[in-house]
């Protein structure tokens, strides 16, 4: 089996090549750095030769609506294209879950873009080519929103009350279909059900930075009020927030 990981480069993607290298499976690193744009769609054709399994984790960092649904569009009707020209048996979508829930993303244009992602692929690859890998949030998540909503010694991160997971536990789940017999969409969640806000206010306390963590209101009450907790996952990943957190500051 060769696979090409779109968006190497990223947290999830260098998990999972990592994972499938493990496994003694041909991977092929594919982002900008090696030539390939997926977005201008420059480098996919001949990155997508010879190749059984594609994996979209190519991601963008905005909360613009507008943004977000033409980059996740336009990658997707990108991927779609060159894998067919290809004869890639399989594209295997990295999405979040619930988020094209009208009701979950009308407020959030990051989410609204994950849907776009999922419409395009859904209309232009058939079904038996096709699996979506739906993660909830991960512990990552609350550091990110830190980092980016700061000023001085004051974050924000919003209130949204999700069932997070590791990256590396997303990484695997993703690594598990990518390798399955069967096409299925997943569903993959941690075993707790938590506010992203608490999570970030525990990171800071453990590592001292920022001074200051508040939780704010933003993306809509389908966020903050459980429509991003999965019904039914078929993967309940097993690492708890504070075996996570032990681990991120171990000594």
């Amino acid at each position: 089996m060769k696979v090409v990981v779109l968006g190497a480069s990223g947290e999830i993607g260098t998990e999972l090549v990592k994972r499938l290298r493990g496994q003694g499976i041909e991977v092929s690193e594919a982002h900008r750095s090696t030539g390939v744009d997926a977005y201008a769609g420059t480098g996919l054709d001949a990155a997508l030769t010879g190749a059984d399994v594609v994996v979209d984790c190519v991601n963008v960092t905005t909360t613009s609506a507008r943004k977000a649904v033409d980059f996740f569009g336009t990658v997707a009707r990108n991927v779609s294209a060159a894998a067919t020209t290809a004869g890639v048996r399989r594209v295997v979508c990295l999405s979040i879950i619930n988020a094209a829930d009208p009701a979950v993303n009308a407020k959030f244009g990051y989410y609204q873009g994950k849907a776009e992602q999922e419409r395009v692929y859904a209309e232009t690859l058939p079904g038996h080519r096709l699996t979506f890998v739906r993660s909830a949030q991960w512990y990552e998540l609350a550091r990110q929103m830190m980092s980016s909503l700061r000023l001085g010694p004051v974050a924000a991160v919003p209130h949204m009350r999700c069932r997070p997971l590791s990256a590396a536990d997303a990484a695997a789940a993703l690594a598990d279909a990518v390798t399955a017999e069967s096409n299925d969409d997943v569903e993959v969640a941690g075993p707790d059900v938590l506010d992203l806000a608490d999570i970030g206010k525990a990171i800071a306390q453990r590592s001292g930075s920022p001074r200051w963590v508040v939780g704010i209101r933003f993306g809509g009450a389908a966020v903050r009020d459980g429509g991003l907790v999965p019904e039914r996952p078929n993967v309940v990943a097993t690492t708890t927030f504070d075996q996570w957190l032990d681990a991120e500051f171990a000594a």
